[in-house]
């Protein structure tokens, strides 16, 4: 019941706040959600288990074949030579499809319980409705702030290998707390949990700035993953090699302005 309270209270709250909190709770969840993983992966080894394992593998396996099939189709239209803008357009597109889902959900969520309100005779009916409704709705806000996958996705990567996460990161968590907060505002729009609405206008242009902050980051993300494996394949300290590695990015992109 704090938990709701809680969630309702965040509705209730300004775009720029609901944002801002989002963003932190999308780090959180990220940090928390990779370390149930590696504890689960920890567990499994010492009983010599594959319950975990296998699963880890899979899930593994299913994100790197979505993103091959993504880039499969980016490199037909912008030819197989151009590798980095290759990459770079495939993350986009990867992450900003799943910022369209994580706001489908939560509107697809809003529209069938406000056709089951549609649909109820009874006060009783109507009650438990709305319960249902704000129950599942603050579960799948915390299910996507989570994203409990990355756990199992991140099975080859340590804790100091988070350092390549950051740089596109900042902006990829930004991406996805703006496509959360937009899901969230559409299905009170939908359905209202408090009375606040925000315009269909307002709504498209949170879709275009997670999209920005998505393509940000789809621009660093290949860089990143370079300077990982360059910095593990010479064995230079990953933190300076990223430190080094932005340094000289930025000074070159300045002295071209």
């Amino acid at each position: 019941m704090k938990g709701l309270e809680s969630f309702k209270k965040y509705v209730s709250l300004s775009v720029p706040k609901k944002i801002i909190i989002t963003y932190f709770l999308c780090w959180a969840g990220f940090l928390f959600s990779f370390s149930i993983g590696k504890l689960l992966l920890y567990i499994s080894s010492i009983f010599k288990s594959k319950v975990i394992t296998e699963p880890a593998k899979v899930a593994q396996t299913v994100g790197t074949a979505k993103f091959k099939a993504v880039s499969s189709a980016v490199s037909t239209t912008v030819g197989a030579k151009n590798a980095y803008l290759t990459y770079s357009l495939s993350y986009i597109i990867s992450n900003f499809l799943g910022c369209l889902i994580i706001i489908s959900a939560l509107g697809a969520l809003a529209y069938l319980y406000k056709k089951d309100m549609e649909n109820a005779k009874t006060p009783e009916e109507k009650e438990e409705i709305i319960a249902n409704y704000q129950k599942y709705l603050f579960i799948l806000f915390i299910f996507t702030v989570i994203n409990p996958l990355t756990g199992l996705i991140g099975i080859n990567l340590d804790y100091h290998d988070l350092v390549a996460v950051i740089p596109h990161g900042t902006f990829e968590f930004m991406g996805f707390a703006i496509s959360v907060v937009a899901g969230v505002e559409l299905a009170n729009k939908i359905f209202p949990i408090v009375k606040r609405s925000l315009s269909y206008k307002k709504l498209a242009l949170l879709v275009l700035a997670s999209f920005i902050f998505i393509s940000i980051a789809g621009f660093l993300e290949p860089i990143d993953w370079y300077i990982f494996e360059y910095a593990r394949v010479n064995n230079y300290p990953l933190t300076y090699a990223f430190i080094t590695a932005y340094k000289h990015l930025i000074i070159y992109i300045v002295s071209h302005i």
